[in-house]
């Protein structure tokens, strides 16, 4: 099995959980929000600054959460401007149907935002890497917006 084709099996097991993750009933953090908001206090008593709260932790959360949709679609031979489009459309798709299907849950625009540029920035890291390496081997770089063998 090459590489590639061993990265689908994980990259499917990736879009599975997040699929149960953006079409759970109900909010996934709901059952910890009194420690999540202890832990943000937390922070904050340790220096964090106030202005940094749950909305603005969600919102990294989100990103982070599409950083391996990114670099999955790039290491699995897609170009990254794919993989973006693909990571927006995907986060666009379940937030609509957040919107229509699942009255607890709030759809944004916030969260679409939040997951394309995750997803620009999994697909970025890895494209980036594929050039350093293919660089300091002296190979040809990479097609523009895809990944060599990483």
């Amino acid at each position: 099995m090459d590489k590639r084709s061993a990265l689908w099996p994980p990259a499917l097991v990736y879009l599975a959980g997040v699929a149960v993750v953006v079409l759970w009933p109900d909010p996934v953090d709901r059952p910890a929000s009194g420690d999540l908001a202890n832990a943000i206090a937390w922070l904050h008593a340790g220096g964090l600054p106030r202005w940094i709260g749950y909305v603005q932790i969600e919102w990294l959360a989100n990103v982070a959460f599409f950083v391996p949709f990114g670099a999955f679609a790039v290491l699995l031979g897609f170009p990254a401007w794919a993989g973006v489009l693909a990571g927006a459309g995907f986060s666009a798709a379940a937030e609509a149907a957040q919107l229509a299907l699942l009255p607890e849950r709030t759809a944004s625009l916030w969260d679409i935002a939040a997951n394309a540029l995750g997803t620009m920035l999994g697909a970025a890291a890895v494209a980036a890497v594929a050039r350093l390496r293919s660089r300091r081997h002296g190979l040809p770089g990479p097609a523009r917006g895809t990944a060599r063998e990483p």
